[in-house]
């Protein structure tokens, strides 16, 4: 689950409750409400007909409780405390049957009524309707009554329906506006994030010297991008410090490696058929790993200086004259071990770029077509062009290289088969600079290889445009 989502589900939860808490004082208040209007009423009424009772308006009271008068649909009882008796009471109290009620309390009690006012029990319906009763006490002229009046709430329940399916619909709608809200917000919150997440994916080796806008806040994004700042900066620290000693390293290594050299050659040159054998032998062995290390040098003061390069100064190159001139420097080695090497350029295959730079990194591939080849095998050397950009395919047979170790033929000091690689001279930095190269001139490059099959090296560069 994303941190967008949880801060969604947390603020459309805590939103949720705070309504349903609202909903649910709200709801009781307004059902209170209706219950206490009735009850006022139901008090007026009460005491009226006490007064009247205690006046000696019966006739009245039958008129208008009669199924025809005024209140013919309510239900009314009074009894005289004095002769413990109903005094009073209106049609409807004939035909619909209440609980008595002690003074002061009241209820809801649901019984059968009669069809349009009739006055039959036949015809009460078989359907029951909801009562508010309630019982009151009454002092009028010094005699005291007890009024057990009541009234349907059919329209009350409807009400109370609607009041409910009105709650229910608002909290779904106003679910859905927090869940959108929240979704919103979550979104802003983490805007600095995301920024900072492409940013940081953004900066790699080649580009340390990029930071994080920390922003003008003191809020915890901007200490996150000040920490985060900081460790680049100890890590520029770091790879500067590394490619300084390797540079240094490598610098001073060349020195006594030449004078190493040139002594073994001056050894050969003057008298060396002459010592013994076991002595020649360790002697020449001394020799190739001396030849050995002046290469490693030269790759690793190459590799060095191609890193502290952030671009290239372009210049028209034409690489099918590169690739031609190389497939003539190759082509003796290619024909000592029976290797065929086969060439198919269209065009000129002009670029922008460092014709140097470009030779150095085609030299490389083809060295390895050639030496990782096997005796009698072929290579294709292929290229063209397209409107943005022109391809060139080195094939070779050979061993191949296993699957899971393509993905680091790339990187530095990385040889799939060591023995191997040691036995031609290989250092495992050549892909590396032919890499570091490419994306100088912001080109591209993949690897594809079987053991036992073809090893296949695309490369991929911007067709040469003019720069103004």
């Amino acid at each position: 689950m994303t941190v967008k989502t949880r801060i969604t589900l947390l603020i459309t939860g805590a939103g949720l409750i705070s309504s349903l808490v609202f909903s649910a004082v709200v709801f009781l208040e307004l059902i209170e409400q209706p219950f206490d209007l009735i009850d006022k009423m139901l008090e007026e009424e009460a005491r009226g007909a006490a007064v009247m009772m205690a006046n000696g308006d019966k006739s009245e009271l039958d008129l208008l409780y009669s199924p025809h008068g005024a209140f013919g649909m309510h239900w009314i009882e009074v009894y005289d405390e004095a002769s413990k008796s109903i005094v009073f009471k209106s049609k409807l109290a004939d035909e619909v049957r209440m609980p008595k009620l002690n003074a002061g309390s009241s209820a809801i009690v649901r019984s059968p009524v009669p069809q349009n006012g009739g006055e039959a029990s036949s015809c009460l319906t078989d359907s029951k309707k909801a009562f508010r009763v309630k019982a009151f006490s009454a002092d009028v002229n010094g005699r005291k009554f007890t009024v057990q009046i009541a009234r349907i709430m059919e329209k009350l329940h409807e009400e109370i329906t609607d009041l409910v399916f009105g709650i229910v619909m608002g909290l779904i709608f106003s679910t859905a506006a927090l869940i959108l809200l929240s979704r919103f917000m979550a979104c802003k919150i983490l805007k600095p994030v995301g920024e900072m997440k492409n940013l940081a994916r953004a900066i790699s080796e080649k580009n340390l010297d990029e930071r994080i806008p920390q922003g003008d806040g003191k809020d915890e994004f901007s200490e996150l991008a000040a920490t985060i700042n900081s460790m680049l900066d100890r890590l520029r620290f770091s790879f500067a410090r590394q490619r300084n000693f390797l540079f240094d390293t490598s610098h001073e290594l060349k020195t006594p490696l030449s004078t190493m050299r040139l002594a073994m050659d001056e050894i050969f040159s003057s008298g060396g058929e002459n010592l013994p054998h076991d002595i020649r032998d360790n002697v020449a062995r001394l020799n190739n790993q001396v030849l050995r290390m002046e290469r490693l040098v030269k790759d690793l003061l190459n590799l060095s200086s191609l890193e502290t390069l952030s671009g290239i100064e372009p210049e028209l190159v034409k690489m099918a004259d590169i690739l031609s001139s190389l497939v003539e420097e190759y082509k003796i080695q290619a024909d000592a071990r029976c290797i065929t090497i086969n060439v198919s350029l269209s065009g000129s295959l002009t670029v922008n770029g460092d014709r140097e730079k470009l030779y150095r990194a085609f030299s490389n591939i083809l060295d390895n077509a050639v030496k990782y080849n096997v005796d009698g095998g072929s290579i294709w050397l292929s290229g063209i062009e397209s409107a943005s950009y022109i391809e060139i395919v080195a094939v070779n047979t050979g061993a191949g290289v296993a699957k899971e170790d393509i993905p680091k033929v790339f990187d530095q000091f990385y040889r799939a088969e060591k023995s191997r690689s040691s036995k031609y001279g290989g250092s495992g930095l050549g892909l590396a600079i032919v890499k570091r190269i490419i994306d100088l001139h912001s080109g591209e490059i993949r690897f594809e290889s079987e053991q036992g099959g073809l090893t296949r090296v695309t490369v991929h560069l911007p067709r040469w445009h003019k720069i103004d």
